[in-house]
């Protein structure tokens, strides 16, 4: 059979046996409550007495079925059937059925038995006598061999047979079961094997709860370790106390937690580099009574216990004197010297009793100077101890009698020759050690205080000096002492998470891995207190120092081969200190660090194992996150978008927390830990780039995540080494070249988006009513929306975090330019020329006042307006023109601020693309400079590509200037009509003044002011003005046949002007006066004219016509108060008989009183049609009157005979 075979065959005897022992304990305690919750009825009281009960010898069968049943609980009776069962193999209950566990051991790779097991002879059992067999761990190769004569050992065997015989006559007739070491010798001599394994916890490399000392093999509990760890002290402590010593109040809490421990504040003064001052010139003696009292709270004794022990203890140190104290001889004393009196409850006795018997058991049956007779001698002795009430019966003497013989077998052994001729050095020390050793881990334990977890009393200290009087009887040396208090600790901050004590453990360590301090006879024995320790899938044996070191080193590594786990935001601060320690073990115990991937040739040992941690930890998380993102495939996002999301929370994670610290013990920590994050992504990274075609919005997202990551990767590498790139790890970097990748794409998606965008603003204005979106937001719906869409846009390409250059601005410019300019051209393609909303000029008449009203006189007719006109200046009303200003305006704003947005958001771009050339520049060996230097010389390249906005800017502002010419001629010569332009001073001046238009005129006023913005009110108001002048202007020179203006009415029609004009101004709220009064001018120039004489008229008009008959080059027709047509309009329009007749005589003008130019009742008015309608310039245009009536070449032939004619004669 192979070694391997029987090395695992071993372990997996040893785990059932744990798992056995784990048993017991269990169904002790199950048993226990079953026994004491009132659930079984007793016969003497309510509740069953359990001191006179022993739970290890009773059926749980039978107390499940006196639950059941309700019947009384018999112990005898469950005594008795606990034994029965004993006879019968051991089954348990299963869907299968009930499988046997045989008392031998059956070939697992055999047949099963064909033949029914063998039965069990009866053994008669006795009373309550139980018997624990145990198998005795060799342990000769740890422990000296006891030089005794063959003799000597048969006179004290002699002396044990002599004891039990004497016992069993003083029991008559019981008889007790001879049944021992897994052998129970029955009544017809057959001999059955009962196996017991000793138990043992599976090992693992970072438990750090336990030393995995050689295991106890009498079940003692924690709490019967750490009495009997407070019963050594005792009696280590008490020849030193006076005679008179009892017990002391315990030190009140309020004092202890007010204190802060010695220990911790020289840690504290130490890490904070404060210098102590002078100590107090002597320090107070160490008061034992009141450390001994906090040591007991702190091992909760209680103080009944506490009093006991001292009590059994008292003689005990007296007698001693300077001799060796042992702990077998303690617990012999304690049996000597405790009567049943002393205890308050038997159920206390028993388990005082029991416990001091299986120290003597494990202390002394262990032993491997024993032989076989031997063991069983004392076994017989030892279960008449543990035998309560028969250990009771026996007389005085009796129990005196069988505690000498044992105690003379333990002086035997504690006499024996030292090993390493150390001082006080004990055949204890070496045979008993994994014993000693967790006893003084019991008393170590006492500086932490209970009530507060992980804190130390300020008397640790003394409780530290106080354990040195333990040393002798335990064993301990001070390099033990140092090992073990550094694994207290050590032990306490895994439980508590408390940093305070990884300090302290840190400061101590230094000790206990210095072997200078240590002389060699202490090494040598140190050496033989072994601990079983489990390193890649062996077992070896360490001494216990080296155990502790290798234990926290274990642990050490294990949070470190995985940092970004185990170190979270709660204890960061620990890292460092881990750090630490794994970095002074690594000094001292080297390990073959198999570095995965990237490292420097020629690293040391120490620094290839802080790489081998980094590599670790970076690989650890990235396949967490591999794993994380096969999870979450069917949630939307792509795979490896998430991947580089989730490893740029590494790399900050690493950046801000660990790399730092890392750095300062290996410079290339953080390269090695950046540049592995790159290389993982890239591996991923690069298939899938060689299959994209077109851009997506999951392809944009995983090309946005890789363009962060290596941007933030080299920002991180840059902040920790600068523009230094010179590194032997710079072989492994291989950029990503995105811009390779995205560049056409990014081109391809701002088309797309460009004919997306022309497409929905082509829509959104063709739909548009132009009616204000709310009363704050005067603008139409429609440049919201087109810009919304913009912004989106935009938002999407600077969202994106792909490498940009400026071609890829320059093109989106472009595509928002084009937009923009469809929009306004649309606006500008609805417009119509104002001149067609100009009424009809009527013919040219003099003037004459009707005498016959019976004649039916001429009407004058009004042209009508095409029907796309008509169609068209629907759209064209003056508060649509309004919302269109407002709106041209919004997007001239919108302009503005869109422009300075882009120019933030691509300086922050470019800003973040800094490191762009940072991996390509590692990969070609060149030298890196930040592009930062470069963003002046950028900025004014990319102001030069926002000269595309301007185009838009003309466009709008030119389009606005069309609608300002146009709204107010739509407002006067088409909306006011009627109240203006064919009522004014029709029929006569008197009864048709201003005030039939000028509430209409305030209400479109105020109707406008309440719409248009305030930065275009006064334009718009300007331009109402503007055509209320003009409109003025037709009423006095082509107001029709109807219209005709004297001398006396030039007073009442200066005042109908000014109130024209002081509507336009508002009291200083409205137009300023000096351009209300420019646009007024010409108005003033006629009513003055109109105000002249007749003659004085003719003679101006004589005057204008000489001039412009010297003029060879007709001159662009002008407007003005002295020019021949409107002179002659005034004429035409002068209520008096002299110009009458001069027209009569010269022009052959109509007489006025033969025409109608009253529009019919019911009839809209009509405007002349767009191809019967001359150009016209802003001001009005008589050419086409002029026409109608002569040509220009008779008229001014006409005109010289009526002037010369008028010169010759006198009026």
């Amino acid at each position: 059979m192979s070694p391997h075979f029987l090395k695992e065959e071993e372990d997996t005897k040893m785990d059932a046996c744990y798992m056995l022992n784990r048993f017991h304990h269990d169904r002790h305690n199950l048993l226990e409550y079953l026994l004491s919750s009132g659930l079984i009825r007793s016969r003497s009281a309510a509740s069953i007495d359990l001191a006179g009960v022993d739970l290890d010898s009773i059926s749980p069968d039978y107390v499940i079925e006196c639950i059941l049943s309700g019947s009384e609980f018999d112990p005898s009776e469950a005594t008795r059937r606990y034994f029965e069962s004993l006879r019968y193999p051991i089954t348990a209950s299963s869907s299968q059925g009930k499988p046997l566990f045989f008392l031998s051991s059956p070939d697992p790779t055999g047949s099963p038995p064909h033949r029914a097991a063998p039965g069990v002879s009866t053994t008669e059992i006795a009373g309550n006598n139980t018997v624990h067999p145990q198998i005795i761990p060799d342990v000769s190769s740890k422990i000296n061999v006891v030089s005794t004569s063959e003799n000597g050992i048969d006179d004290i065997a002699s002396e044990i047979n002599e004891v039990n015989e004497v016992s069993r006559s003083e029991k008559g007739t019981r008889n007790v079961p001879n049944k021992f070491n897994g052998v129970s010798m029955s009544e017809n001599g057959t001999d059955s094997i009962e196996v017991s394994m000793e138990g043992h916890k599976p090992s693992n490399i970072v438990d750090t709860t336990s030393l995995n000392l050689p295991e106890l093999t009498t079940g003692l509990r924690d709490v019967d370790m750490q009495e009997a760890a407070y019963e050594v002290l005792l009696a280590c402590i008490l020849p030193t106390l006076p005679q008179s010593f009892s017990a002391q109040p315990p030190i009140p809490e309020e004092k202890r937690k007010d204190k802060k421990s010695l220990l911790l504040k020289r840690l504290r003064s130490k890490k904070e580099g404060k210098k102590e001052g002078p100590g107090p010139p002597s320090e107070p003696e160490i008061c034992y009574p009141d450390i001994l009292n906090l040591i007991r709270a702190q091992m909760e004794i209680s103080e009944a216990m506490d009093e006991l022990m001292k009590q059994g203890l008292r003689s005990f140190s007296q007698r001693k004197g300077d001799e060796q104290i042992s702990i077998p001889l303690i617990s012999l004393e304690l049996l000597h010297s405790i009567s049943k009196l002393d205890f308050q409850t038997e159920r206390s006795r028993t388990h005082f009793i029991k416990r001091q018997a299986n120290i003597l058991e494990e202390l002394l049956l262990c032993s491997a100077n024993t032989d076989s007779n031997m063991r069983t001698s004392l076994g017989i002795l030892l279960t008449k101890i543990r035998t309560s009430e028969e250990w009771v019966v026996n007389s005085g003497d009796s129990q005196v009698e069988v505690l000498t013989v044992i105690q003379r077998y333990a002086s035997m052994l504690a006499d024996s020759a030292p090993k390493f001729n150390l001082h006080g050095e004990s055949y204890c020390w070496t045979s008993s050690y994994y014993f000693n050793m967790r006893l003084y881990e019991k008393l170590l334990c006492t500086i932490f205080d209970v009530l507060e977890e992980g804190q130390i009393v300020e008397e640790a200290e003394d409780i530290l000096e106080l354990m040195k009087l333990t040393w002798p009887t335990l064993g301990v040396t001070q390099k033990l002492h140092d090992a073990l208090i550094v694994w207290v600790i050590f032990e306490k901050f895994n439980e508590t998470g408390q940093v305070l004590l990884l300090k302290y453990a840190l400061h101590e360590i230094e000790k206990v891995i210095s072997k200078s301090s240590y002389e060699s006879n202490e090494e040598a024995y140190v050496d033989n207190i072994l601990c079983s320790i489990e390193e890649d899938g062996h077992k070896r044996n360490l001494n216990l120092v080296d155990t502790v070191v290798f234990k926290i080193r274990a642990w050490c590594r294990f949070q470190l081969e995985d940092y970004h786990l185990r170190f979270s935001q709660d204890n960061y601060p620990v890292f460092g200190d881990v750090l630490k320690l794994m970095v002074m073990f690594g000094t001292q115990y080297h390990d073959i660090f198999e570095v995965m991937k990237v490292i420097a040739p020629g690293t040391s040992l120490e620094m290839k194992m802080l790489h081998f941690f980094v590599e670790k930890s970076i690989q650890a998380a990235c396949n967490r996150v591999t794993k994380m993102t096969d999870n979450i495939a069917s949630s939307g996002s792509h795979p490896l978008a998430v991947i580089a999301n989730e490893l740029d929370l590494i790399a900050e994670k690493e950046f801000t927390k660990f790399s730092t610290i890392l750095c300062s013990y290996y410079s290339e920590a953080g390269r090695v830990a950046f540049i592995l994050l790159h290389l993982f992504y890239g591996e991923r990274l690069k298939p899938f780039l060689e299959e994209i075609t077109h851009l997506s919005e999951p392809l944009n997202a995983v090309l946005s995540a890789a363009n962060n990551l290596e941007l933030s990767l080299a920002r991180k590498l840059y902040s920790l080494y600068g523009e230094s790139l010179e590194s032997p790890m710079n072989q492994y970097v291989d950029p990503y070249q995105i811009p390779n990748f995205s560049s056409p794409l990014i081109l391809q998606w701002i088309q797309a988006q460009h004919e997306k965008i022309l497409e929905w603003t082509n829509r959104a204005v063709e739909l548009e009513d132009w009616e204000p979106l709310s009363s704050n937001k005067k603008q139409a719906n429609s440049a919201v929306e087109v810009f919304r869409i913009m912004e989106e846009t935009i938002e999407q390409f600077f969202n994106s975090n792909l490498p940009m250059d400026t071609i890829h601005l320059r093109f989106l410019l472009i595509g928002i330019s084009r937009s923009l300019e469809a929009y306004v051209l649309h606006i500008v393609d609805q417009q119509v020329d104002k001149t067609i909303l100009y009424p009809s000029k009527p013919i040219l008449t003099r003037y004459s006042e009707s005498t016959n009203h019976f004649i039916k006189r001429k009407h004058i007719e009004q042209r009508e307006l095409e029907e796309k006109v008509t169609v068209k200046l629907k759209s064209l009303t003056v508060l649509k023109l309004c919302v269109k200003l407002n709106t041209l305006r919004y997007i001239r704003n919108q302009l503005d601020s869109m422009e300075d947005s882009i120019t933030e958001s691509w300086r922050h771009l470019q800003l973040g693309l800094s490191f762009s050339d940072y991996f390509p520049c590692i990969f070609k060996g060149h030298k890196f400079t930040s592009s930062t230097k470069n963003f002046l010389a950028t900025d004014q390249s990319v102001d030069e590509l926002f000269t595309v906005f301007d185009d838009v800017r003309r466009s709008s502002i030119e389009a606005s200037e069309k609608i300002l010419d146009f709204i107010g001629a739509r407002a006067i010569f088409l909306d006011l009509r009627q109240s203006f332009l064919f009522s004014l001073y029709r029929g006569s001046v008197d009864q048709a003044r201003s005030e039939i238009f000028i509430p209409q005129l305030d209400q479109v006023l105020d109707r406008i002011c309440d719409l248009i913005i305030d930065e275009l009110r006064d334009q718009v108001v300007l331009s109402i003005c503007r055509a209320s002048m003009e409109g003025f202007i037709w009423i006095l020179l082509d107001g029709g046949p109807s219209r005709a203006f004297s001398e006396s009415n030039v007073e009442h029609m200066q005042e109908d002007l000014t109130m024209l004009k002081d509507l336009f101004i508002a009291n200083g709220h409205g137009l300023p006066p000096d351009e209300v009064e420019m646009e007024s001018k010409l108005v003033h120039q006629i009513l003055d004219l109109y105000a002249l004489k007749t003659e004085t008229i003719i003679e101006m008009l004589l005057h204008a016509s000489e001039q412009a008959n010297g003029n060879s080059k007709p001159a662009v027709v002008t407007r003005t108060g002295k020019d021949a047509q409107t002179l002659l309009r005034v004429l035409c329009h002068k209520k008096d008989r002299g110009a009458s007749k001069f027209l009569k005589l010269h022009y052959q003008f109509p007489r006025s009183s033969e025409y109608d130019d009253l529009p019919e009742s019911n009839q809209t008015p009509k405007l002349p049609s767009l191809s019967g309608i001359f150009k016209r310039s802003q001001s009005i245009d008589w050419s086409s009157t002029l026409t109608r009536q002569g040509s220009l070449k008779s008229f001014k032939k006409k005109f010289q005979e009526a002037a010369s004619e008028i010169r010759n004669k006198p009026w």
